[in-house]
């Protein structure tokens, strides 16, 4: 179901997190126009300064082009084209952890992060105001619906200071208010562990006014927007993320008990369930469903090429505005004549040979087929109209030569030829239920709870075999789509205790050696990366286990990223990442305009 929030505005000064500007000292307000000062004086134009920090997840710096990249360019399950290597250095480096600080990606990406900062801060201060008693707080339904827009505001602050602290460190400017230009335009790195304290009250306090997820979709009008799930999951996320995400912290400070604590608030809750088809979570057709706890909504604009919402010359009526993703153009199906896409990134081999397999070498994970284009798997609809096989749609010139090395996202993508698959409306899903029950069972783990961990385990893997329902031509003909699928469980695979993972290149030389699958911690991160992959979080659970010290492989889990350069030669021909190392590679570097415009800046490792 699509979203109606992306359908406002953002009434406001637009600024960046740090980087400054210049105004002119002569005052040209016209005193009848609506100003910031005046125009958030009824609940519609409150419920727009709310809607209007949404609507920055949709920037060309969010969702809409950078963010994908940003999160899963640098993990071990992606591999770049030699499209992107020619056309797009800026995706390529990122995943070669060869970026500069004037990489085009992280910049936008870390200015819009800031902008959504700038604009939840601008919500949060005009509810606090509530200028002419825009809602009676001593009316029942009033009070609900402003703490509800306080929640939603705060869940985003507190969504902006995760990815900020995440990808660039947490010596960064922070605010709890709104900028107010000038010097505070260069304001300084906040304090070690500031923003990390901020981010946690910011979810706290937003689980605490958000209602449930079937209470605010009762109303059609308001389906996408956070509810109390959202920011319960990411405060799960903050807590067992806290060795990369708070600067006073050390290996080891996962605070496991209070994640798992919010998680089984969210299972007892009984709003969530997996849905039936796992194809639903990367498509267009089953939006913001039972499974998604959050998503970027966006919604095809046909009559733009714009992606950006508020940005300069898109600001006119919202059925023009270009609230398309480019995600499906750039990394989807490849770039052949059939399909037309960019091509920019694919899924690696390390993902690819993660998936179980018969006796046979045959994939039994429908999980693999519903979310790759990879052989004997779906087929996709292309130019000439003829639905057609991996082998079909991945022929001619180069790609012969790489036949059942080169394979395609289809996460985020249609299944079919569009004549400009730039102008995509498919959500991109932050946060799904099957990430909550795989990180309960990472819990159980950790607290001494084997059983219950293998409960949780064999949910996410039950679903994955149930059968098809209403498949497309595109999966009529697979196994999953004629009956239910053989996955085994969790227990049998520990029991079999299958190698899973390993790359090796043409003459057997192996590259990647793999993971026996032995442990029920293996077994859990097994399990994450064959139902997330390319959903942006392999890079940041990586981190965190190599932080975990309970973790017998924290000293190895990063070995495939050290290694990447080999996968991607084997995979591709391209030479040029470099080794991974934590050190200098945990963090993108602080964008060069950021320390040029400000003063009171400082580079992290990575510069």
């Amino acid at each position: 179901m699509k979203s109606n929030i992306i359908k406002s505005i953002l009434l406001g000064v637009l600024v960046f997190g740090g980087l400054s500007s210049c105004e002119p000292e002569m005052d040209y307000a016209n005193p009848t126009a609506p100003s910031d000062a005046n125009y958030y004086n009824t609940k519609e134009h409150l419920i727009y300064a709310v809607n209007g920090a949404y609507n920055i997840l949709q920037r060309g710096g969010g969702w809409a082009r950078c963010m994908p990249f940003v999160l899963n360019a640098r993990s071990d399950e992606y591999s770049f084209t030699s499209g992107a290597a020619a056309g797009e250095p800026t995706s390529a480096n990122m995943s070669a952890y060869a970026v500069s600080s004037d990489n085009e990606f992280l910049t936008l990406a870390y200015r819009d992060l800031y902008v959504m900062q700038y604009a939840a801060n601008l919500a949060i201060e005009k509810l606090e105001a509530n200028q002419d008693n825009a809602f009676n707080l001593d009316n029942s339904e009033d009070k609900a619906l402003h703490n509800r827009l306080m929640g939603e505001a705060l869940f985003l602050r507190g969504l902006s200071r995760f990815y900020l602290a995440f990808n660039w460190g947490d010596q960064i400017p922070d605010r709890n208010y709104v900028s107010t230009g000038g010097s505070d335009l260069t304001l300084g790195p906040a304090a070690p562990g500031e923003v990390y304290k901020n981010m946690i009250a910011d979810f706290q306090q937003a689980a605490e006014l958000l209602p449930n997820r079937s209470t605010i979709y009762a109303n059609g009008d308001d389906v996408g927007r956070a509810t109390k799930g959202s920011a319960l999951a990411f405060l799960a996320k903050a807590y067992l993320g806290r060795p990369i995400l708070d600067g006073t912290a050390n290996a080891g400070s996962a605070d496991w008990s209070a994640a798992k604590a919010v998680l089984k608030q969210i299972i007892d809750s009984g709003e969530y369930q997996l849905v039936n088809n796992y194809r639903d979570n990367g498509s267009e057709d089953n939006e913001n469903n039972s499974e998604s706890l959050f998503e970027v909504q966006f919604s095809q604009s046909l009559d733009t090429n714009g992606f950006n919402p508020v940005a300069d010359g898109d600001i006119g009526s919202w059925t023009i505005s270009g609230q398309n993703t480019w995600r499906q153009i750039e990394l989807s199906a490849p770039n052949s004549s059939e399909s037309g896409r960019w091509w920019n990134g694919m899924p690696s081999l390390a993902i690819y040979n993660e998936f179980e397999r018969d006796e046979a070498g045959n994939i039994i994970d429908p999980r693999a087929y519903q979310g790759m284009w990879i052989p004997d798997g779906a087929k996709y609809k292309g130019q000439s109209g003829s639905w057609l096989t991996y082998d079909q749609l991945f022929s001619g010139g180069t790609f012969n030569e790489w036949k059942g090395k080169w394979f395609g996202s289809r996460k985020y993508g249609q299944d079919y030829f569009v004549s400009d698959a730039s102008r995509s409306g498919i959500n991109d899903r932050l946060l799904r239920y099957a990430d909550v029950l795989l990180m309960y069972a990472e819990c159980c783990v950790e607290t001494g709870d084997d059983n219950s961990a293998l409960y949780y385990i064999n949910l996410v893997r039950n679903r994955a075999n149930r059968q098809m329902v209403n498949p497309t031509e595109a999966d009529a003909d697979m196994f999953y789509a004629k009956g239910k699928g053989n996955l085994p469980t969790a227990e049998e695979v520990l029991a079999e205790a299958p190698t899973l993972g390993k790359v090796t290149t043409s003459n057997g030389t192996v590259i990647i050696p793999g993971t026996k699958i032995n442990t029920i911690r293996r077994l859990i991160k097994h399990e994450y990366s064959v139902e997330l992959y390319w959903e942006g979080w392999r890079f940041f659970n990586l981190m965190r286990w190599h932080n975990n010290p309970n973790d017998p492989d924290a000293s190895i889990i990063l070995d495939n990223l050290v290694n990447k350069n080999s996968v991607q030669v084997a995979q591709t021909g391209l030479t040029g990442t470099v080794p991974f190392n934590y050190s200098t590679h945990l963090r993108l570097p602080i964008p060069a305009q950021e320390l040029t415009t400000n003063p009171n800046m400082i580079g992290n490792e990575a510069n």
